[in-house]
C-alpha cells in the first residue's frame, strides 16, 4: 500500500488515509470474489494495486467533476477507485453482467459508497430521462470508441468530457485524434476529450 501512496504522490496526486483502507478492502474483496466469479483478469493483491493507480492516474490533469458515468464498470475499474477518491462527486456504474453488478453494490455497501449507484442496463437501454447533463464519461477497454462516443455522448452535458482508458491499438480507432486529447503511461492511452470537439 506504501508503494501505491508514494506512486500517487509522486504525480501530486494527494489523497486521505481513509481512501488506502478502502483501496485496501475493495482489493481483498475483489480477489475473493474474483476466485469464484472470474470478474477481473488481476489475480494479486498487487495487481490489484497496479490497476487502482491506473484508475486514477488521471486525476493528475482532468477538470474537477460533480457527476461521472462509468460504462462497462466490470470489476471496478476504474468508477470504484475513482468514487473513493473522490467522495463529493456522484457516480452511475453501467454494468449489465448480473455477477459483476452484484459485486459492484457489495463493494458500495461495504464502503459506505454513498456517492455510487449501480445499473445493471446496457448502456443502449439507459433512459436519457434518468440519466443526463453530466460532467464525465469513463469507460476501460470496452467497445470501439467511436461506438462507445456514439451511444453515450447524449448524456454529457455541453461542456462535458470524456475519459477513456485504451492501449496502444487505440491509435487504429481514432486515426484522427490530435496528440493534445491523449496522455500516454507506457502502454497505456487516456483519450480525454471535450464534448464540444466532437
Amino acid at each position: 500500500m506504501i508503494d501505491l501512496q508514494e506512486r500517487l504522490q509522486r504525480h501530486r496526486i494527494m489523497l486521505p488515509e481513509i481512501c488506502y483502507k478502502h483501496f485496501t478492502t475493495f482489493g481483498d474483496e475483489l480477489l475473493k470474489w474474483n476466485k469464484i466469479h472470474n470478474l477481473t483478469g488481476a489475480s494479486s493483491i498487487e495487481s490489484v494495486m497496479e490497476n487502482i493507480f491506473d484508475s486514477l492516474y488521471p486525476l493528475k490533469f482532468i477538470d474537477d467533476f460533480a457527476s461521472c458515468m462509468d460504462i462497462g464498470s466490470g470489476g471496478g475499474f476504474p468508477a470504484i477507485p475513482l468514487a473513493i477518491a473522490k467522495p463529493q462527486s456522484h457516480f452511475i456504474l453501467i454494468e449489465p453482467r448480473n455477477k459483476r453488478s452484484c459485486f459492484l453494490q457489495n463493494i458500495i455497501i461495504q464502503l459506505e459508497l454513498n456517492n455510487v449507484q449501480v445499473r445493471s442496463i446496457r448502456i443502449q437501454d439507459v433512459p436519457i430521462t434518468e440519466v443526463n447533463n453530466l460532467d464525465l464519461i469513463t469507460s476501460r477497454a470496452l467497445m470501439d470508441a467511436k461506438e462507445l462516443i456514439s451511444l453515450s455522448r447524449k448524456f454529457l452535458k455541453s461542456e462535458g468530457y470524456f475519459l477513456l482508458y485504451k492501449g496502444t491499438r487505440f491509435r487504429q480507432e481514432m486515426p484522427s485524434m490530435s496528440i493534445e486529447e491523449c496522455f500516454t503511461r507506457e502502454n497505456r492511452i487516456y483519450y480525454y476529450k471535450h464534448s464540444r470537439d466532437l
